[in-house]
């Protein structure tokens, strides 16, 4: 049963016309996407992920677009480079293999290579978002197999891509201290810095003739580009890049219009038009991925299969214990910075196994007709208990969620629902019950009272995180005054229930109740960051010391909402662990409902 639910080696239908098939070549994971009427292609398409941020806001979009060229007839191929989303980290005793610049150059070759062999395509578009459009170029101009380059917001010098890391990695204190840079998944030693500080893209090597498609805003430096690249014989379109905003549009914003991949479509069309290939598409073999002490694969699941999942499981040794990691927000089963990766392979070295998901309409797996979903209003107990049905028919009997922010929101909600969840682990869970007011604030920004504000703005760090913010183009002064105003409301239905408890009209919240209905069957650990959102929903319900019937409660020191840093992510995954094993083996009693615990800590 095993086998066939992981290595399910038969294309797995999205879309009316659009096959996609889970592969991995060089410790990479990626997705070849198909068209029933056209296994093969004489042009095929690899799509460069961009890093960071672009990874995750770019995600779904690369995904949509990928099947629209598939249909289109050119088969493409969406990957993972080492040290990214579910790839494995680079490997070897040579220093080389650790800096992800270079490993991520190599991947490009690589994910050629097996494009070519398995899609019988005897030319390639190489193309990309963001710094995946930069490593795509480099590649193209490294390469005499490619009849086209597709370059989506590039950096076009990567200088000013340098400056901005440092200027993140400063703001977050985030410089590690062997010398390397990293921000969020990113590792770079200074060398790879100064390399990457050196690309400019007007200087691109280009083999004529060569198709280049750009999207993107115009600037004086991409004009000096297309005049470069055209002096030296290629064939440049450059257009605007309206319709493919939502590629870098933060995730929680999922429930917004997705990109529209017509544009790209209609001049691949124009610059290369499809053709059937001249020699046979070869099948890849299912997909698996070996990090150290652990064994990844990919599960399908759910109604005609269009759930996704990674599976990871200890290596040659395996319990009935799993946990299930949901979406924060509505970031891809991967995670911010690669949280639910570094996770799932925490848990797998200490022998738990765990499949972190995709909720439908996000990542890779689909909505009905592929809709817009949002990350909070959707009900997402049916994804989970499907997963659960999954994890279930393999062999497993003892069920934990694990969840960040809306993650933990979701998971909380659904174990109200199924009584086969054991253990809840509810990172940074910052409300009971959502209420569709039009804002999304609190899922990337921790909703604090006014008191807490004005008290983090008098430091440095304050000011440190109110730059960041306004970097990434995420500070909203609108919504920032929004939230204070929800700080209030709830905190005047806090006093109001506490009134009327002491009046003797109490009146059990929604939180209330449920809370006592899971101590029951379930051990639940909110582990929260000091001043997030979650405190605040806590205390709203349970007071000023929050004591949840049946729960642990956390507060840790130092952490921020989306655990941004190692240290942070390290310290969540060794409290959710001790919890693991400090729980006992077969729910509690119905009878019984335990003292809940609770305890303050810090990082360091």
């Amino acid at each position: 049963m095993l086998a066939h639910l992981v290595d399910d080696a038969l294309p797995l239908t999205l879309t009316d016309s659009a096959f996609m098939r889970p592969v991995s070549f060089a410790g990479c994971f990626g997705w070849l996407h198909t068209a029933p009427h056209a296994m093969a292609g004489q042009t095929a398409v690899v799509l460069c992920r961009g890093l960071k941020d672009d990874g995750l806001t770019g995600h779904r979009g690369l995904r949509q677009m990928a099947d629209a060229l598939a249909q289109a007839g050119y088969p493409t191929l969406r990957f993972d480079y080492p040290g990214t989303g579910d790839a494995c980290d680079p490997e070897g005793d040579d220093p080389k293999y650790h800096d992800h610049w270079q490993a991520w150059r190599r991947s490009v070759h690589d994910a050629v290579d097996f494009l070519r062999a398995h899609a019988g395509a005897d030319r390639v578009v190489l193309g990309g978002l963001r710094l995946g459009a930069t490593l795509a170029a480099l590649a193209a101009g490294e390469r005499a197999d490619v009849a086209g380059i597709l370059l989506l917001a590039p950096v076009l010098r990567g200088r000013s891509y340098v400056r901005q890391l440092s200027i993140e990695a400063k703001l977050q204190n985030a410089e590690s201290d062997d010398g390397m840079l990293v921000v969020q998944e990113l590792r770079l030693s200074p060398e790879a810095l100064c390399e990457i500080g050196t690309v400019d893209l007007r200087s691109l090597a280009i083999t004529a003739p060569c198709a280049i498609g750009v999207f993107a805003e115009a600037t004086p430096v991409l004009s000096d580009c297309v005049a470069a690249w055209q002096g030296r014989g290629a064939q440049v379109t450059c257009e605007g890049f309206e319709g493919l905003e939502a590629l870098l549009r933060p995730t929680f914003r999922n429930d917004e219009a997705s990109a529209d991949p017509a544009p790209i479509v209609d001049w691949l069309r124009r610059a290369l038009p499809p053709a059937r290939a001249r020699q046979a598409s070869r099948s890849p073999q299912p997909a698996r991925l070996t990090p150290p002490g652990c064994d990844e694969t990919p599960l399908h699941f759910g109604p005609h299969g269009a759930l996704f999942g990674m599976l990871c499981r200890p290596a040659g040794r395996d319990g009935d214990q799993v946990v299930l990691i949901c979406n924060g927000g509505g970031d891809p089963h991967y995670g911010f910075a690669r949280a639910s990766v570094s996770l799932a392979r925490h848990l797998a070295a200490e022998g738990i196994a765990s499949l972190r998901m995709d909720f439908a309409g996000i990542g890779d797996s689909q909505a009905p007709d592929d809709a817009d979903v949002h990350v909070l209003e959707a009900d997402r107990t049916g994804d989970i208990k499907a997963a659960l049905d999954a994890l279930e028919a393999i062999g497993y009997r003892r069920f934990a969620v694990q969840g960040l922010c809306a993650g933990a929101y979701h998971g909380f909600h659904a174990a109200l629902a199924d009584p086969r969840i054991g253990t809840l682990l509810l990172v940074n869970m910052p409300l009971f019950q959502f209420a569709n007011d039009g804002s999304l604030a609190f899922l990337n920004q921790a909703m604090q009272s006014p008191a807490d504000v004005l008290k983090r703005l008098r430091g440095l760090e304050g000011w440190k995180r109110v730059a960041l913010l306004a970097l990434r183009g995420e500070l909203d002064i609108k919504l920032r005054m929004h939230m204070q105003a929800a700080w209030l409301v709830g905190r005047a239905g806090s006093l109001l229930r506490q009134a009327r408890s002491l009046a003797g009209l109490k009146h059990a919240s929604f939180a209330q109740v449920s809370m006592e209905r899971l101590a029951t069957r379930a051990n639940t650990l909110f582990l929260l960051a000091e001043g997030d959102a979650g405190v605040s929903a806590l205390v709203n319900e349970f007071g000023p010391t929050p004591k949840p019937p049946g729960a642990t409660v956390q507060i840790i020191r130092g952490l921020d909402h989306a655990l941004s840093s190692a240290a942070m992510r390290q310290l969540v995954a060794h409290q959710m662990v001790a919890f693991l094993r400090s729980t006992p083996r077969t729910n509690r009693p119905k009878h019984r409902t335990p003292r809940a615990q609770l305890a303050v800590s810090g990082v360091g």
